[in-house]
């Protein structure tokens, strides 16, 4: 299906009476209006033609729905459409970046196939971050004026640099405390190295914890083997299960469940059902269906693991169905992708997803702080990096935070990933909830900009989109799926 569409020969189009709006014809199915306030509407095709050529009148009931929406030229409410796009691009006002990555250490016990981050061998402590420059780290995050912070351990494995990962929680926590800042912090694990006293610590200061977590056996340890070859996923398995006992406060204190993120390779497409079965069986409450980049080191393997946008977004779509048939039977279980794009699309909200972002979240809402004080745009520009390409670093953390901000890298991602800036993007209809990812473009296409007409990145996600815009005109899914969003607005999480 062509990703741009286009409107057929013949129709007469008002163009003093249509506000600004972009279209696409749904396979199968109606078409779809939307427009930069971040409203959509799904028209059949004598609705839509009547609505171009200036037909419908204003007190007939799709009238209305038109006005309402912003997509008649004289009849824009300015307040309220202006209301709903400000929540959804709330975090272009934002001060600073909210996510802080740590990478503690390069070193890792796992020899996951996919792995981004081109980790070394658990001997060479060279690339761990010392604490001198954990401190300066920490320095640094704070000296960015976002009242909200938040650090993520990274690496490697960030456990086989635990003095590390302890210090920046407590120095980190300290300072949150003298400046009235917020602060969360988490650790990305492949929970291994975990023991009670570092598990006790944890809880008792409240890091939250997130794993990998493929699925069963047979498809976890092929993606995520130890070093030497050896089964990975029974351990996960285990303390996920221990680290949720645990967390649910019997000593009268309540504690962050742990996550797990599934990361989809090809041999990730027969297990649909069983993936989906072992979340749920282990009370996870929900599935991150991602997808896999080729970006450092899985640009290397990526004829062995990888797949095309259009065999992604079939699994996909057969996950998210797998949810939400069990959802309907009683299952809590969720997909927080669709939750992600549902904030965007229903809510006009902004769940701090970053690459779903315009401009990127790159810089403006996260830094990578590798273990050597460099700081980078992102974690993904860090990969790049220790491919022996630096063309993401923005600074160390003994400069300044108008120097990062100011960096010539910076202003190019900011300019890069404007939608605006992108010929195919302004067009498009999801427009409003979508966004571009720098890294990704020069790590498939040699530019930062990326030439969309190519782009995997581009198929993906319309794709994606295209998927969830048939489960929301579908009434008995909407109706899953603002179930899920109504829940999730009761958490008060917001996203991922």
């Amino acid at each position: 299906m062509s990703r741009l569409t286009s409107l057929p020969s013949g129709w007469r189009p008002d163009v003093k009476r249509l506000g600004p709006f972009n279209f696409r014809r749904l396979e199968g199915g109606p078409w779809l209006l939307t427009n930069d306030f971040g409203r959509h509407l799904f028209l059949e095709d004598a609705d839509f033609r009547r609505f171009v050529e200036g037909g419908v009148k204003d007190e007939e009931p799709l009238g209305r729905r038109l006005c309402e929406g912003g997509f008649v030229n004289d009849r824009l409410d300015f307040p309220a459409l202006a209301k709903g796009w400000a929540g959804r691009t709330a975090f272009q006002r934002n001060p600073g970046p909210v996510l802080h990555e740590f990478v503690v250490t390069l070193r890792c016990n796992l020899a996951c196939r996919y792995c981004h981050s081109s980790v070394v061998d658990p001997s060479r402590t060279d690339t761990d971050m010392s604490l001198e420059t954990a401190k300066k780290a920490v320095d640094f995050m704070f000296s960015t004026p976002n009242p909200v912070l938040g650090i993520e351990f990274q690496g490697g494995e960030p456990l086989l640099n635990w003095p590390v990962v302890k210090f920046v929680t407590l120095y980190a926590r300290q300072k949150a405390a003298l400046t009235g800042r917020k602060l969360t912090v988490s650790l990305v694990s492949n929970f291994s190295l975990l023991n009670d006293e570092r598990l006790d610590f944890l809880l008792e200061n409240y890091v939250s914890m997130c794993t990998s977590l493929d699925g069963p056996p047979e498809v976890h340890d092929r993606n995520r083997p130890l070093l030497g070859g050896g089964p990975s996923q029974k351990s996960v398995v285990a303390w996920l299960r221990r680290v949720q006992k645990r967390a649910e406060g019997k000593d009268g204190r309540s504690y962050y469940k742990p996550g797990a993120l599934l990361t989809t390779t090809r041999y990730s497409f027969p297990h649909v059902p069983a993936i989906v079965s072992l979340y749920e069986e282990l009370g996870m409450g929900s599935v991150f269906v991602r997808k896999l980049s080729p970006i450092g080191y899985a640009k290397r393997v990526w004829g062995e693991v990888g797949y095309s946008p259009e065999e992604f977004a079939a699994f996909y779509e057969a996950m998210l169905d797998e949810v939400m048939a069990r959802s309907k039977a009683g299952s809590p279980m969720v997909e927080r992708w669709a939750l992600v794009c549902l904030a965007k699309i229903l809510d006009n909200a902004d769940p701090g997803y970053m690459d779903l972002r315009s401009p990127t979240g790159a810089v403006l809402g996260c830094l990578a702080y590798n273990y050597d004080g460099r700081l980078f745009s992102s974690d993904e520009g860090r990969m790049v990096d220790h491919t022996g390409d630096a063309t993401f670093e923005v600074g160390t953390v003994d400069g300044t935070w108008d120097e990062v901000l100011e960096h010539p890298t910076t202003r190019a991602l900011v300019h890069a990933s404007l939608l605006e800036n992108q010929p195919m993007c302004s067009q498009c209809a999801y427009k409003p909830w979508c966004g571009v990812e720098p890294v990704y473009n020069y790590e498939t296409q040699g530019t930062i900009f990326g030439r969309v007409p190519e782009s995997g990145w581009c198929r993906t996600y319309m794709a994606v989109f295209d998927v969830l815009m048939r489960k929301l005109r579908d009434p008995a899914s909407r109706a899953v799926l603002e179930s899920w969003l109504e829940r999730d607005r009761k958490r008060g999480q917001g996203g991922v």
